[in-house]
C-alpha cells in the first residue's frame, strides 16, 4: 500500500470538529500491520456495526441528533473500503501489466 493511499484513509477516517480531532479507528497502524483484506474486513464489520446502530435510532427517535453522526461515520468508512480496495485492485493491474510486458519482451528476441 502506498503512502499517498494510506494518507488518503487516514484522512476519510479523520473527523475534525470545532473542539477535536480524532480518527474513527487507527486505520494507518492498522494498514501496516495487516493485509488490505483484512483491514476492509475490519471496516466492514465497523460499519456495520454503525448501520445497525442508525436503524435502531432512526427506528426509536428519527430526530435524534446522533444519526447525523452515524451517517458521517458510515459515509466515511466507505470512503476509506472503497479507496482501500480501490489501490488493490491498481496494484492486481499493475502486477499483471508487468507480467504481460516480461512476456512480450522474453518473445521477441529468438525464434
Amino acid at each position: 500500500m502506498t503512502r499517498r493511499v494510506i494518507n488518503q484513509v487516514r484522512d476519510y477516517m479523520t473527523i475534525v470538529t470545532e473542539d477535536r480531532v480524532y480518527q474513527i479507528c487507527p486505520v494507518e497502524m492498522l494498514l501496516r500491520r495487516h493485509s488490505g483484506e483484512s483491514v476492509v474486513a475490519i471496516l466492514v464489520q465497523l460499519r456495520a456495526d454503525y448501520k445497525k446502530e442508525l436503524r435502531e435510532l432512526i427506528r426509536v427517535n428519527p430526530t435524534h441528533p446522533k444519526i447525523n453522526h452515524l451517517v458521517v461515520l458510515n459515509f466515511r468508512l466507505k470512503m476509506a473500503i472503497n479507496t482501500i480496495k480501490n489501490a488493490k485492485q491498481e496494484e492486481v493491474k499493475r502486477g499483471q501489466g508487468d507480467e504481460t510486458e516480461q512476456r512480450t519482451a522474453g518473445s521477441s528476441g529468438l525464434s
